[in-house]
């Protein structure tokens, strides 16, 4: 393996970034599976920013299913840094993010259907992210659309020239907030989706009964009755 395809993950503070990774071959999926597994109590946010050709679509990889589930059940908020045309299995994988910021010159678009199909879990992914008339839309009419359209479908969350310095920015400001909290409301959003309705209400509840009992929705309070900064320890 050379060292241009090893994926690597540094903490800064409570921000974890996953970086490297050269292209989106059969070794960098393996390795994100392996990085994925970020329980540490003190990460309170992931950011992937692999090098850019990541997400210019899959390099060798034949196997489908959802090769990115690791990465998508991360307990903690995940950023995925959009630096270069998305394209197919890259934006299979940036889809498997919780936010996405493109640069400004971002160009996005799944697997043209006369080359392939989506196998990733990305129509699935896609579908509920912006719904199924602008998946349609996407996937057999526009082909590919630029980051001020994705923004505009939500299909990311910002766009900006430095898409690393503005995501970045999201990190700081999510890893201010009580990471019980936004860990939870991943949780109930990642799993009531599937719900009925009452189901995920349900869910919802006891998740906001168990945040009750913790250190942190004290500070939460406290700083708000006493009009200061919260000092979150997460637990």
């Amino acid at each position: 393996m050379s060292a241009l395809s090893q994926l690597s993950l540094e903490r800064h503070d409570d921000i974890a970034v996953i970086s490297g990774g050269d292209t989106l071959s059969g070794d960098f999926i393996s390795q994100l599976s392996d990085l994925s597994s970020v329980d540490a109590d003190d990460v309170r946010v992931v950011v992937l920013h692999p090098d850019a050709g990541v997400w210019s679509g899959f390099d060798g990889v034949t196997e489908a299913g959802d090769l990115f589930a690791g990465f998508a059940e991360i307990a903690q908020p995940t950023i995925a840094v959009l630096d270069g045309p998305t394209l197919g299995g890259g934006l299979e994988l940036a889809l498997a993010a919780d936010i996405r910021v493109a640069a400004s010159d971002c160009q996005i678009g799944l697997e043209a259907l006369t080359v392939g199909f989506p196998r990733a879990g990305g129509l699935q992914r896609l579908t509920r992210a912006i719904g199924r008339s602008r998946a349609t839309q996407l996937l057999l009419l526009e082909g590919q659309i630029d980051s001020a359209t994705a923004l505009d479908w939500g299909l990311v969350n910002l766009v900006a020239d430095n898409a690393f310095e503005a995501a970045w920015q999201v990190a700081v400001s999510i890893a201010s907030r009580g990471p019980i909290a936004t860990r939870y409301a991943k949780d109930a959003i990642r799993h009531g989706l599937d719900m009925p309705l009452a189901q995920a209400l349900h869910y919802e509840t006891e998740l906001t009964i168990l945040l009750q009992d913790t250190n942190d929705r004290a500070e939460g309070v406290d700083a708000f009755v006493n009009k200061r900064a919260p000092e979150f320890s997460g637990t």
